[in-house]
C-alpha cells in the first residue's frame, strides 16, 4: 500500500481554450468544472487543473516540470488512448520502460505529459553500474529502460473499430518526473517529505523515490536541465504546483517537522522544493 499519493497537478497554461480542446477533445478527459481555473480528469477524480496565467510556452533549460505522468489501469486502456491520439493526429512518442509502457505527447504549450501502463511483472532485477541502469526482464533479456515501444502489439489489444474511447476512470497522477539544479539537494528533500529512497545515479544525473508499492517510481528528479538551473521566468507555462497526500495526518505531521516555513491553507500546507517547484500537502482524506 502507498502511503504517498498525488492528488491534482496544477499547470499554467497560456490558452485555456487550447489546453481544454487538447485533454478534452484530443486525450478525452471530461471538463468537471469550466470556471477559472478549470479543472479536467474523469468521473472519479480531477487530475489537471489548468491556470490560463502563462504568457509564453513552456522552455527548456530551466529547472521544474519534466514530465507528469498519467497512470492508466490496463493495456488496453493505454491501446485506447494511443488509437485515440494517433486518429487526431497528434504527435505521440511510445516508450517502453520496461517497468511500464508509455506514450509521451505535448500539449499546446510543450509541457510533457506521459501516458503510462505500469508492468512491473516485466522487471526481474535491475543491474546498477556506476554509469547505468539496465533491466533484466522476465525473459531474461538485459534491457535499457528507455525502448522503443512495440506499437502494433499494443494495438492489438484495442476491441471493435472505436477509436474515440474516452478516458478511463480509473486513471491517477502516477508519478513525475522534476528537473532539478542540485541532485543530492532535491533527493534528500523528498525523502524528508516521506519519499523512500529507490536508486541515486549521480553519472546519469538523476534519481527515483518511492512511495511503499510495488513499483517504487514516484517522485524523480534529475538535472539534465543542466547543473543549477535556474527556475523558467515568470509567466512560462508550466507547473504551478502538486499535491501530495498522506495516508495519515501523523505521517502528514512527520513530514511537517522538516518544513517549519510550510504555509497552513484549508487545502493544505504549501511548502517548496530546492528547484522552486511549488508542493501542497495535505492528508488523504482531504
Amino acid at each position: 500500500m502507498e502511503y504517498i499519493t498525488f492528488g491534482p497537478v496544477h499547470l499554467n497554461v497560456t490558452n485555456l481554450e487550447k489546453s481544454i480542446h487538447f485533454w478534452r477533445d484530443i486525450v478525452g478527459m471530461q471538463v468537471i468544472s469550466s470556471s477559472n481555473p478549470t479543472e479536467v480528469g474523469t468521473s472519479e477524480r480531477t487530475l489537471i487543473v489548468l491556470h490560463p496565467d502563462a504568457k509564453t510556452h513552456y522552455k527548456k533549460g530551466h529547472s521544474g516540470l519534466y514530465h507528469v505522468a498519467i497512470h492508466l489501469p490496463g493495456e488496453k486502456e493505454l491501446a485506447q488512448l494511443l488509437a485515440r491520439l494517433l486518429k487526431k493526429g497528434w504527435k505521440v512518442g511510445p516508450t517502453d520502460h520496461i517497468i511500464a509502457k508509455s506514450v509521451y505527447a505535448k500539449d499546446p504549450d510543450g509541457i510533457n505529459i506521459e501516458f503510462a501502463f505500469e508492468t512491473p511483472n516485466r522487471v526481474v532485477e535491475y543491474k546498477f553500474t556506476e554509469d547505468d541502469l539496465k533491466v533484466i526482464d522476465d525473459e531474461g533479456q538485459l534491457r535499457s529502460p528507455i525502448e522503443p515501444l512495440n506499437v502494433q502489439e499494443l494495438l492489438t489489444h484495442l476491441d471493435g473499430d472505436n477509436r474515440e474511447h474516452p478516458f478511463p476512470d480509473k486513471a491517477i497522477i502516477g508519478h513525475l518526473n522534476l528537473h532539478v539544479p542540485n541532485l543530492q539537494e532535491a533527493y534528500d528533500f523528498y525523502k524528508q517529505i516521506g519519499f523512500k529512497e529507490h536508486f541515486l545515479l549521480r553519472r546519469q544525473g538523476w534519481g527515483d523515490l518511492g512511495a511503499g508499492g510495488i513499483v517504487e517510481h514516484r517522485i524523480a528528479v534529475n538535472v539534465w536541465a543542466g547543473l543549477n538551473a535556474p527556475k523558467a521566468p515568470a509567466g512560462t507555462a508550466g507547473l504551478k504546483y502538486f499535491t501530495l497526500k498522506h495516508d495519515s495526518i501523523e505521517r502528514l505531521n512527520k513530514a511537517l517537522t522538516h518544513f517549519r516555513n510550510a504555509v497552513a491553507t484549508n487545502e493544505g500546507f504549501f511548502l517548496e522544493d530546492p528547484a522552486g517547484n511549488e508542493i501542497l500537502l495535505s492528508p488523504n482524506n482531504s
